[in-house]
Order: structure tokens, then C-alpha cells, then sequence
């Protein structure tokens, strides 16, 4: 029951993100701001057109702004809650989560779950949720107005907002979960963390120069390079043997909410995008 909430929350989750970003970044009346320009990834082609394929790799940088921010913002954090001026006290926390697991999984699980409840569930939880919650609003609007025309900001917070409570209420009802839950955004360069050979970060649904199917050609093709992470993988993992009841959880190894979401360089917006400049 947890596992098919929480997977509904992250699919529900990911498609607001991408509407949004599809669909308040159609038109860049003015140039943002160096500074904004210089957090762009240099193997992205420019998207500050006003063509379809500019459009569409625009929203693609949007959602991974955004998906950025939640990820490190409240999916990272032991409790998100807490917020940035208590960042000392959440570290703590995660020093603790980190040294008990190493001793023993099953308490560490047992201990997390009772810190977080009682978190979660005290007289001023919900007060302090919405405050971090406002924050994050901030950060991700901050981040991502620029690419948009002034005229939509008040549309844009307003969709930024529902973003982040869904964001934050999907993430508090997955934390109470005993088995750790972890939400990853790593780096493109990051090959530790690549993950595609496991049916992680697929290609986002944006059309793509097809990939041939004849094994010989196949092997001579470099594979398309990830040029941009637009959702997290978010994975639970498998239930402590300790904690195996019933037939079902014996079988448990572990749950995938999300395999991630990602923009590569055989997209067609890419590609067409590359030809426009």
C-alpha cells in the first residue's frame, strides 16, 4: 500500500514538474541575467530562441532546476523540515543515521523511523514544513523566473508552490517508511552514479534519433551522451531480513518510485537546435 502511494505521488509529482516547464517557458522576452546564463551546462545548446526546439530544451533545463532543488533541498536533508538555519542539526542527525548503520541496519532503521514520526507528527510539524516549504518556493522560483516572461510570475509561484507541498508531502509519507528511501540527482559526469545500463534515467519523451536495431551496427555506435537529469531516481530499498513477515515481504528487494528522467544529445530538439545556431 506505501509502495503504490508513494509511486503514485513521484509519477504525479514528475508530471506536474514538466508541465509546468512545458508550458509557462513558451516565450523569453528578455535576456536573463549573466550570472543566471552561467549556470546553464556549456554542452546545451542555447534555447534562448524562440523556436519550437528552443522552447523545448528551455523547459528541459527548467525541470531539472527544479528537480534539482527538491532533490537537495528535501529529498536530501534527514528532515527537510528543519530547513537551512538548522543545516548543523540535520547533519547531526545524518552522522547518527550513518554510524548506527554500519553497526546494524535493523536499528538504525527502527531508530529513524521513530526519530521521524515523532518529528513529523509533533504539535508544531506542520508550522515548520510550510516554513521550509516556503523557503524551497523561493529558491526554485529565484532559479527559473528569468526564463520566463515577468508577466507569469505570479502563475509561476503559484505553480512552483503546488510542486513543492506535493514534493514535501510525498517525501514525508516515503520517510516514514523502516526501509531507507534515497532520491538521487548525481552529476552528468558522474559515472559512478550513471545507472542507464540498469533501466535508469531514460531518455525524457521528447523524440530521438532512432537507435539501430542490427547488433553489428550497433556495437560501432556511441551511445547518446546525457546532457541533462530532469527527475531523480528515488529507490527504496529491500526489506531487513529481520523484518520479513509474511510471504510477500520475504520476496522484497527493495522498491524503484522513480527511474529518473533525462535529456540526451540524439534528441531531436537537440539536434535541430544545434542546426538553428
Amino acid at each position: 500500500m506505501l509502495a503504490h502511494k508513494s509511486l503514485d505521488s513521484f509519477s504525479q509529482l514528475s508530471k506536474q514538474i514538466m508541465d509546468l516547464s512545458s508550458t509557462l517557458f513558451t516565450h523569453l522576452p528578455v535576456t536573463p541575467p549573466a550570472d543566471i546564463l552561467s549556470l546553464i551546462p556549456p554542452r546545451i545548446p542555447s534555447f534562448l530562441g524562440d523556436t519550437a526546439s528552443s522552447r523545448q530544451l528551455r523547459a528541459a533545463y527548467v525541470a531539472h532546476t527544479i528537480s534539482t532543488i527538491l532533490t537537495f533541498r528535501v529529498f536530501t536533508p534527514f528532515l527537510f523540515s528543519l530547513g537551512r538555519r538548522f543545516d548543523k542539526a540535520d547533519g547531526l542527525f545524518t552522522a547518527m543515521s550513518s554510524q548506527l548503520r554500519e553497526k546494524s541496519t535493523r536499528k538504525e532503521a527502527v531508530w529513524r523511523q521513530h526519530t521521524l514520526v515523532a518529528a513529523f507528527t509533533s504539535s508544531d510539524a506542520k508550522q515548520r514544513i510550510n516554513s521550509a516549504a516556503g523557503s524551497v518556493v523561493e529558491e526554485i522560483v529565484n532559479a527559473i523566473k528569468y526564463f520566463t516572461d515577468p508577466n507569469e510570475e505570479e502563475a509561476l509561484r503559484v505553480g512552483v508552490r503546488r510542486i513543492v507541498k506535493l514534493a514535501a508531502e510525498s517525501w514525508r509519507f516515503a520517510r516514514l517508511e523502516r526501509e531507507m528511501i534515497v532520491a538521487k540527482m548525481p552529476a552528468v559526469d558522474d559515472t559512478d552514479e550513471d545507472g542507464t545500463s540498469d533501466g535508469f534515467w531514460p531518455a525524457h519523451g521528447l523524440e530521438s534519433e532512432p537507435t539501430p536495431t542490427d547488433p553489428a551496427v550497433a556495437e560501432f555506435q556511441e551511445r547518446p551522451r546525457l546532457l541533462l537529469r530532469l527527475f531523480p531516481a528515488i529507490v527504496r530499498e529491500a526489506i531487513h531480513e529481520c523484518f520479513q513477515i509474511t510471504e510477500q515481504e520475504k520476496g522484497d528487494t527493495g522498491c524503484i518510485y522513480s527511474h529518473g528522467l533525462a535529456l540526451y544529445d540524439n534528441a531531436t530538439p537537440v539536434l535541430v537546435r544545434e542546426e538553428e545556431l
